[in-house]
């Protein structure tokens, strides 16, 4: 190689793969103002659910390892339901490495143990919360009842005894069936999602 064409040999920065970094994250920016798991997050929170935390034994006072808070457990189900996911592996998979489970955990370990136990210990308490959150959620066009049956046979055969089918049978009772139909034909889609939320938000439940 002559000394002219070794002057010109490109610098490349090359991909390195092996290495280890470490990188500062700020949760609240992972996902939009308007995104749904944020509106999940809302709603949950607004929902009375006395009932989850009264089952909890652990105490400030008698000690014992602290439970995952209810509002976190259930809008990880509500949120992955709404993606067609119904694995409780796959939902900890996603809180690995998916923006809004992310925001939802606040960078938390949730193990697949801790999602499914609590899926099945929780059912009855869950078949009427799924509902009236499934309704609240289409009735605002946030999703669709078809949106979350995107992989409906696979949540079903993993959704232990039926709850999400039951809740979206009792959520198409509530949704009035003109705001379904608007729905369906997309006159409520994505353009004007981001006005309903801010609007929505700021209301009480």
């Amino acid at each position: 190689m002559s000394q002219e064409n070794a002057n010109n040999k490109p610098l490349i920065r090359w991909v390195n793969r092996q290495q280890m970094s470490w990188r500062a994250v700020d949760v609240e920016r992972l996902v939009d103002e308007d995104h749904l798991a944020r509106a999940i997050w809302t709603l949950i929170g607004r929902m009375d659910l006395g009932q989850f935390y009264q089952s909890i034994e652990s105490s400030a006072e008698e000690g014992g390892r602290p439970a995952f808070d209810p509002q976190l457990l259930i809008s990880l189900w509500v949120y992955a339901y709404s993606q067609g996911i119904g694995s409780a592996r796959e939902v900890a998979r996603r809180c690995e490495y998916d923006p809004a489970f992310q925001w939802l955990t606040g960078l938390q370990e949730v193990n697949y143990h801790t999602l499914a136990d609590f899926r099945v210990e929780k059912q009855k308490e869950l078949d009427e919360l799924f509902t009236q959150v499934l309704a609240a959620l289409s009735k605002e066009g946030l999703v669709t009842l078809d949106q979350v049956m995107q992989d409906g046979t696979k949540i079903r055969a993993q959704a232990r005894g039926g709850a999400w089918k039951w809740a979206i049978h009792g959520a198409r009772k509530q949704v009035p069936e003109r705001s379904r139909r608007a729905h369906e034909r997309g006159e409520n889609g994505r353009s004007g999602w981001k006005n309903r939320w801010k609007n929505w938000r700021s209301c009480a439940c």
